[in-house]
């Protein structure tokens, strides 16, 4: 089994790549093989909506760092997908890799793939409540399932504006445990 984890943050060191990596640990230790992928050091463009996608069966036209990510969902088994909350929505960078999705649209071959293939979602955030960050990232969760995924959890985990703030909350740190642990 494959689970990948996709970062979606800008900041090195920040609270939602180490809940990504302690859900990806969680899930190593049941014996998965484990990938993360940090976006913010990767060239990622934003989807042109020229229809490339439709016209070359789900095929993007941009040759980028995103065909890396393509081909890890392609082999994966399960998916983390992590964004701290800027302003109630995912980051620019999480964004990126959304509308990048879009080409998955354009080919029917993709839902049958994906079918068998589990995401959760892990937001972090610094000053918002639990229930302003949860509807955007409920909605991610509901992006992946219009594209036949099977939904897993959401998790928001708050008060983590600081630099690493997360290290020391041993119940998000387990909370992010258990994510892991749920997708193997």
């Amino acid at each position: 089994m494959k689970v990948i984890g996709i970062n979606t943050s800008p900041r090195d060191g920040s609270n939602n790549k180490i809940a990504i990596q302690t859900a990806l640990d969680a899930a190593a230790a049941k014996g998965a093989e484990t990938e993360i992928f940090d976006t913010c050091k990767m060239n990622i463009s934003g989807c042109q909506g020229d229809n490339y996608c439709k016209a070359h069966g789900g095929k993007c036209a941009i040759d980028d760092d995103m065909t890396k990510i393509y081909a890890a969902i392609e082999e994966a088994d399960a998916i983390i997908f992590g964004s701290p909350i800027y302003f109630g929505n995912i980051t620019g960078q999480g964004k990126l890799v959304i509308d990048r999705l879009y080409a998955y649209f354009m080919s029917d071959e993709h839902k049958e793939l994906f079918s068998n293939k589990k995401v959760s979602i892990i937001g972090t955030n610094g000053v918002a409540p639990k229930e302003a960050c949860l509807p955007a990232l409920n909605g991610i969760l509901e992006a992946f399932g219009m594209l036949g995924f099977q939904k897993g959890e959401v998790i928001d985990l708050p008060d983590n504006n600081d630099l690493k703030a997360i290290e020391g909350k041993d119940d998000q740190l387990a909370e992010a445990k258990t994510l892991g642990e749920n997708l193997i």
